[in-house]
């Protein structure tokens, strides 16, 4: 998560303000599209319903769908979340996202991609995005495999469940299933 800086906490106070959710669930929202970089979050708050999705040009997915009030106070909160770091990034984040260390590595995925455009976790699988670097790591329970995205400019990315999960992701060319990229390296989880 990012650490505010003394002007992005003021930040906090006024959203609280207008948007009517405490501090602490503005701040862990301010940090979910700041890791996104303004232009999607995954976040888990209870004031927000739980764990949600969020991305620039209207997708929202929120534990309780059916809650219109909420899913439109979220939209409305988020947008202006990634407007403000468009324009304001540098005064509102004091230091870039601490990932846990594994192995001394300081993340899952492998450390020469850097720092991920986006991430996600859910029923035993999880990725990282890297747009620059047009690489995408999927992890699962028993192997880690970093795809190359080619063309696509990733906005996106959906699970299926079911006995078999699948993650698909979309980009400027619709949906795109994850065997369809090219495989760059594959490693097996201990």
């Amino acid at each position: 998560m990012y650490s505010l800086s003394p002007q992005g906490l003021a930040i906090v106070d006024e959203l609280a303000e207008r948007h009517d959710f405490s501090r602490d669930a503005i701040a862990h929202m301010v940090s979910a599209v700041a890791e996104g970089n303004g232009q999607m979050a995954m976040f888990s708050h209870p004031e927000f319903g739980g764990p949600g999705q969020w991305m620039q040009g209207g997708m929202l997915m929120l534990s309780d769908p059916l809650n219109h009030a909420l899913n439109a106070r979220v939209d409305a909160l988020c947008h202006e979340i990634g407007e403000m770091i468009g324009e304001k990034a540098g005064e509102m984040v004091a230091q870039q996202p601490a990932w846990p260390a594994a192995e001394g590595n300081p993340a899952w995925w492998p450390a020469e991609l850097g720092t991920p455009n986006a991430t996600g976790e859910q029923n035993g699988l999880r990725y990282a995005y890297f747009a620059q670097a047009r690489r995408l790591v999927v992890q699962t329970d028993d192997s880690l495999r970093v795809y190359d995205t080619l063309d696509h400019r990733i906005s996106g990315f959906a699970q299926q469940q079911g006995s078999q999960s699948r993650l698909t992701v979309t980009s400027q060319h619709g949906d795109v299933d994850l065997a369809s990229l090219p495989v760059v390296s594959t490693r097996k989880q201990p």
